[in-house]
């Protein structure tokens, strides 16, 4: 499936009650640019009469990475534990983020979709990371010369099975339309 686009990033905080997992206060992560998804495997081989008679290769979860225009700081509170600082600055006062070495950042499911080219026709590729655990993008800032060099946050997190039976790690489905796409997306993060 060539993707062409990617739209409609949302986070939710994860809740596992007794196996069964909901997410809570869906929100926005900001105008999506990038999503790249790397599993992690874990492999055996079994060797006997000097050859490999087995192979075992399953996966155990992964890396996200998820480039966007900006992290709204609502979606900074619930992915890296950030806290409301207010700062006196005379006459008023201005309130931002203080990020601490005891932030506690909160594991949340990801959805997001895809529209792409199968078989000649248009169609909408949804995906839902069950789990992800994220950490602070990398803050680069240069001064501005001849060309403007917008510099954005990539945040990159692991994503585990959840704690269901299954423990499912990600799931992937295909729609027609963007209204059903953007409908899967509110459905896959209730």
């Amino acid at each position: 499936m060539p993707a062409i686009d990617l739209r409609g990033i949302k986070i939710g905080t994860y809740k596992n009650t007794n196996g069964t997992i909901s997410y809570e206060s869906v929100q926005t992560i900001g105008d999506a640019m990038n999503v790249n998804l790397s599993l992690r495997f874990a492999e055996g081989r079994l060797y006997a009469e000097s050859a490999l008679a087995e192979f075992i290769r399953e996966a155990t979860g992964g890396t996200i990475s998820i480039g966007v225009k900006y992290i709204p700081t609502a979606a900074q509170k619930v992915l890296f534990g950030a806290q409301d600082k207010t700062r006196g600055t005379g006459t008023s006062s201005v309130t931002g983020l203080v990020y601490s070495a005891k932030d506690s950042a909160k594991y949340v499911g990801v959805a997001f979709y895809a529209p792409d080219m199968i078989d000649g026709e248009k169609k909408y590729t949804c995906v839902l990371i069950k789990r992800a655990l994220f950490g602070l993008p990398d803050m680069v800032y240069n001064t501005k010369g001849e060309n403007i060099t917008f510099n954005t946050p990539t945040t990159t997190g692991e994503f585990l099975p959840d704690h269901s039976a299954n423990q499912d790690m990600f799931e992937v489905a295909t729609v027609d339309t963007e209204a059903k796409a953007t409908a899967w997306i509110t459905a896959a993060l209730a």
